[in-house]
C-alpha cells in the first residue's frame, strides 16, 4: 500500500498535536498562544483601547467641532475597497446622527487611481469643502494636501497604512502606523480608525446612552471592513468583530439587510466566512467593476426598495466579476503553459483585463501553483500596472524593492504587492525578476503548506467539541480556523454536488460514519475509490438541514491510499 502523491494531497501537512488523549480546545489554545481566560466572558470596553490614545485624535476632533461650528463644509474622502466604502458609510452615519450634513468622494480605481490626489481636491473644492476628511487613505498624499492647504482646504487623515516617508502637511493625521505613534495595538484598519475617530467625537457631543448606542449599532460595518481586509483578530479586533457579527445578524441596516438577502445569507448565523466569501465580494465588485459610489451608497441607504435595488445590481455586478476572473484566469493560464514552467515565478499579461481584476488572478494563480505570481495590465498612459501575490517562503515586496529603479510606483508588504513599469522597462525586469527569483527558491517544496491543529479520533468528532471550537472564535487572520486530521478512515460513498463541482463523501472509521463535503473539488473526483483508506484534512461543523442539526466535516485537502 502507498500513498498517492499524484494530485493528492494537494499542499504539505504540518501537524501540531498527535496527541489524541488531550483536549481538543486545549490544544488550540496552545497552538494559537491564546490564554485560558480567552475564553471567558467580558464587556466589549475591556478590550477596546481608548481613541484619544490614537496620535492626533485631540486635535482631529477640536477641528471637526469648530467646521462644524462655523457651519463649514465637510467632505468625507474614501476608497474604492470594502475598508473603504465601510469607513465612508460610517462617517456619514457619524454626522447624521450629529445632525450636521456632509458630502462624500470615493475615487474611482481606473480614473482616479488609488488615495487623495490633486484631483480629487479640485473635486472637494468644487464642491465647496472647507475640511476634508480622509478615510483609509492618506497618510501617502502629501503633494495633494499640501494643495488643499493651498486653496485654504484643511485636511484631517484618518488612516491605518504605513508611514513611508514624512507625514503629510495635514491639519491632523491620525493613524496607529504613524512612525511616532505609541498605540497599542496597530494593526487595525481604516474603518477602526474612522470607529475611533466617532468614539472620541460622540463621547464629546452626545449623552453618554446615546453616544454608546450609537457605536454598537455600526459595529456591523467595522466587522466587514476588518474581515474583509484581512486584519488579524487579534486583541480589540477580536473584540471588535466578537461582537461585530452579532449586530451584523440583527443589523437595522436596509442596505446589509438586502446585501443579506441576495447574498443568500441566514441571519442566524453569520461568521467571518458569511463576510469574506459573501458579503464582502459584493461590496468589492463595485469598486472592482464600475464605481464605490453605489456601495457606499446601499450601506447609507435609509429606504428599503432603494437598497433592494442596489444589492441586486452590486449582485449583478459580482457575477459578471467571477465571469470575467474566470475568463482572464483561463488566458493567464494559457498563457503561462507556453513558457517555461519550471519558472518559479508566473509573470502574466493582458492589455485588456481590468486593473481591479488582476490581484485576483494572480492570487488564484499562486494559489493553484504556490509560487508567486504577477498579474500585469494597460493603464491608459501605457504603462504595465501588476498586481503581485506570493507565498510565505518569499517576501515578494522585498524581493521587488531590488529592482525599484524600474518601476514609477510601488508598494506592498510579505504576500502582495503592486507596482507601475514603464513599457520600456518591462521585458527587462521581467527576465531580471524571474532570474532572481529561481535562484531564491530553489530547491524548495513549492507545495503550500497547511497547519493541521491536531490527530483527532471519532469520540472527539461530536456537536459538543464544534461547538467548543466555535467559543475559540470568531477566526480569522492569525486565530485561523482549525483544521484537524482524521487518519486512516475508509471511503464508503462517493456523490457529485452542483453537477460534479463539490464532492459529497461518506468515510468510516470504526463503528461510526461521517458526512464529509469537499467544496471545488471536481478536479479530484477521479482519484476517489470506494473501499479506499484516507486521511481527511477537514474543518468540523454543524449542518442545519430541515431543521435538524447534523455534524459535517469540511473537507480541505485528502492523502488516499492505493492498494497494489
Amino acid at each position: 500500500m502507498k500513498t498517492n502523491n499524484g494530485l493528492l494531497p494537494q499542499k504539505t501537512w504540518r501537524v501540531l498535536n498527535r496527541d489524541t488523549n488531550r483536549s481538543v480546545v486545549e490544544v488550540i489554545l496552545e497552538n494559537r498562544r491564546l490564554p485560558a481566560e480567552h475564553l471567558e466572558p467580558f464587556r466589549l470596553s475591556e478590550r477596546m483601547h481608548a481613541p484619544e490614545l490614537l496620535p492626533d485624535m485631540e486635535k482631529g476632533v477640536a477641528r471637526i467641532r469648530q467646521a462644524m461650528d462655523k457651519g463649514e463644509k465637510i467632505i468625507i474622502f474614501g476608497d474604492y475597497d470594502v475598508d473603504g466604502v465601510t469607513s465612508t458609510a460610517l462617517m456619514i452615519y457619524l454626522f447624521r446622527e450629529l445632525g450636521y450634513p456632509v458630502d462624500f468622494l470615493v475615487p474611482h480605481r481606473e480614473r482616479d487611481g488609488y488615495g487623495l490626489r490633486p484631483a480629487g481636491v479640485d473635486m472637494a473644492n468644487s464642491m465647496g469643502a472647507d475640511l476634508i476628511i480622509t478615510v483609509d487613505n492618506g497618510i501617502s498624499a502629501g503633494e495633494a494636501i499640501a494643495y488643499a492647504n493651498s486653496l485654504g482646504i484643511d485636511v484631517v487623515v484618518t488612516d491605518h497604512h504605513l508611514q513611508e516617508g514624512p507625514l503629510p502637511p495635514a491639519h491632523a493625521v491620525i493613524n496607529p502606523n504613524r512612525t511616532d505613534s505609541t498605540y497599542p495595538f496597530k494593526k487595525i484598519c481604516g474603518v477602526t480608525v474612522a470607529f475611533k475617530v466617532a468614539h472620541a467625537l460622540t463621547r464629546e457631543l452626545l449623552s453618554e446612552d446615546r453616544y454608546k448606542r450609537f457605536l454598537l449599532s455600526h459595529l456591523d460595518l467595522v466587522t466587514i471592513g476588518t474581515i474583509a481586509d484581512v486584519m488579524p483578530i487579534r486583541d480589540e479586533n477580536y473584540a471588535l468583530v466578537k461582537f461585530g457579527l452579532k449586530v451584523l445578524g440583527t443589523t437595522r441596516k436596509p442596505g446589509l439587510i438586502e446585501l443579506k438577502k441576495i447574498s443568500g445569507v441566514k441571519t442566524d448565523r453569520i461568521t467571518p466566512i458569511t463576510v469574506g466569501f459573501f458579503l464582502a465580494p459584493r461590496l468589492n465588485a463595485a469598486g472592482r467593476m464600475e464605481d464605490a459610489r453605489l456601495s457606499v451608497e446601499l450601506l447609507i441607504s435609509e429606504d428599503q426598495e432603494l437598497a433592494r435595488n442596489k444589492a441586486q445590481e452590486l449582485d449583478r455586478l459580482n457575477r459578471n466579476r467571477q465571469d470575467l476572473q474566470q475568463d482572464y484566469l483561463d488566458e493567464a493560464l494559457d498563457s503561462w503553459q507556453k513558457r517555461n514552467r519550471d519558472d518559479k515565478v508566473i509573470i502574466v499579461e493582458n492589455e485588456q483585463w481590468q486593473a481591479g481584476l488582476i490581484g485576483l488572478v494572480s492570487g488564484r494563480l499562486k494559489e493553484q501553483f504556490a509560487r508567486p505570481a504577477i498579474a500585469f495590465t494597460r493603464d491608459g498612459e501605457g504603462n504595465y500596472v501588476g498586481s503581485a501575490r506570493s507565498i510565505d517562503a518569499f517576501h515578494v515586496t522585498e524581493a521587488l524593492t531590488r529592482f525599484n529603479r524600474y518601476f514609477l510606483n510601488y508598494g506592498g508588504h510579505h504576500k502582495a504587492a503592486g507596482m507601475t513599469i514603464s513599457p520600456e522597462h518591462y521585458s527587462v525586469f521581467k527576465e531580471e525578476f524571474t532570474h532572481y527569483v529561481n535562484r531564491a527558491l530553489e530547491g524548495k517544496d513549492l507545495r503550500m503548506e497547511l497547519t493541521v491543529d491536531s490527530v483527532v479520533d471519532i469520540d472527539q468528532l461530536n456537536e459538543n467539541t464544534v461547538r467548543d471550537i466555535e467559543s475559540i472564535g470568531p477566526f480569522g487572520e492569525e486565530n485561523p480556523e482549525p483544521y484537524l486530521l482524521l487518519e486512516d478512515a475508509i471511503i464508503r460513498d462517493v456523490r457529485e454536488l452542483s453537477g460534479g463541482k463539490h464532492l459529497k463523501l461518506k468515510v468510516q472509521k470504526g463503528n461510526r460514519y461521517f458526512e464529509c463535503v469537499w467544496w471545488r473539488s471536481e478536479a479530484f473526483r477521479n482519484v476517489m475509490r470506494y473501499n479506499a483508506r484516507c486521511d481527511i484534512v477537514f474543518r468540523m461543523n454543524i449542518n442545519v438541514f430541515q431543521g435538524r442539526p447534523r455534524l459535517q466535516l469540511t473537507v480541505e485537502d485528502m492523502s488516499i491510499r492505493i492498494e497494489h
